[in-house]
């Protein structure tokens, strides 16, 4: 019979949605680190977020066939995107992933399609790159569509088809505020305040946009309502060390390619409206740079326009993409990088 020292124990721990046997009897300096990165980037891109240094995330969603997933990609150099042999580590996932973001440098949230939040880790080292899932867990009843880290950074929000809103906390992974039916329709998209943690806009299928409060007692208030031009995206304004005027204003992405700008002390007053495309649009990312945001929607175009307090003027369009743009990140006031789902991901010198 072996004896104890000799004895190899057989550890299967799921991985994505695969598995491995370790060798626990090695000793952990000739371990091996697992290689989590997929064979291949799925067809279908949908998000890409930048760190402050620099770092690319992408996700992408595999939405043929009779089993969906999909995959989270790591690069250091946003122009490496969306090679499978230039990624510094890849992750599985069981589902599409619609929406994603850092909260810190070495720290990601993603919302599945199947109604997941997931927090992982990030790690580079000597041996390698790897990307770890810190806790998974299945609190949405339907697909997460939009992910938004606070300015704080400690805490997250997500919105899902459930027609719910979850706000996050970031070191332990739980649920600190249930917002259910935040709106009576599938909630289409959120936006962090750029200097309060305790506001965010929401928009929904239900044709409102709503104004929360976490700390009044009716957190919600309406500040934008269309029943028949619905909103299908949302931002703010300004970052957190522009004007307190400026980060009143918020601009919202209708289905018939839209844009409206409005200011939550004159709920009264259209400011400027602007035909940015015409099919519905589904990303608005605001410049770190105040008064100037990208666009795109459910088209190959790629929009950069110029907000000024009474008019929209547009600064800059490309359309090399190839099928629907998903995914606008800057990576500075001077850069936006793109995906979509022609599996590209386009640098634009704004």
């Amino acid at each position: 019979e072996p004896s104890a020292h000799n004895r190899r124990a057989r550890v299967q721990s799921r991985v994505g949605c695969r598995y491995l046997q370790q060798d626990v009897g090695t000793t952990p300096e000739l371990d091996h680190h697992l290689d989590t990165t997929p064979c291949q980037v799925d067809k279908y891109l949908d998000f890409v977020a930048i760190n402050k240094n620099g770092h690319l995330l992408m996700g992408s969603s595999s939405l043929t066939g009779r089993y969906w997933g999909g995959s989270i990609w790591y690069y250091d150099d946003v122009a490496l995107a969306p090679h499978v042999e230039k990624c510094l580590v890849g992750y599985e996932v069981g589902s599409g992933v619609a929406d994603g973001a850092f909260v810190d440098d070495s720290t990601i949230i993603i919302g599945q399609d199947c109604g997941s939040v997931e927090f992982l880790s990030i790690s580079t080292e000597s041996t390698g790159a790897m990307m770890t899932s810190m806790c998974r867990v299945e609190e949405h009843l339907d697909a997460v569509i939009c992910v938004q880290v606070t300015c704080n950074r400690k805490t997250a929000l997500t919105g899902s088809t459930d027609m719910s809103i979850r706000m996050w906390d970031c070191q332990t992974s739980n649920v600190v505020r249930l917002l259910s039916l935040a709106h009576s329709q599938q909630v289409t998209g959120l936006s962090a305040h750029p200097s309060d943690d305790q506001l965010f806009l929401s928009s929904g299928m239900d044709g409102n946009v709503l104004l929360w409060d976490l700390r009044c007692q009716k957190p919600a208030s309406c500040v934008y309502r269309d029943w028949e031009d619905k909103p299908e995206c949302v931002t703010w304004l300004g970052s957190a060390d522009s004007s307190s005027a400026t980060g009143e204003q918020f601009l919202v992405g209708l289905q018939s390619g839209a844009l409206a700008l409005r200011n939550t002390k004159s709920l009264n007053c259209s400011i400027a409206s602007f035909q940015a495309l015409n099919r519905p649009l589904y990303r608005i990312a605001a410049n770190p740079k105040p008064g100037q945001v990208a666009v795109c929607g459910n088209d190959t175009k790629v929009l950069v326009v110029d907000i000024t307090n009474e008019s929209i003027d547009l600064r800059y369009e490309d359309d090399r993409h190839s099928d629907f743009v998903r995914g606008l990140s800057w990576r500075d006031s001077e850069c936006l990088v793109t995906c979509g789902w022609d599996k590209t991901v386009l640098i634009h010198q704004i």
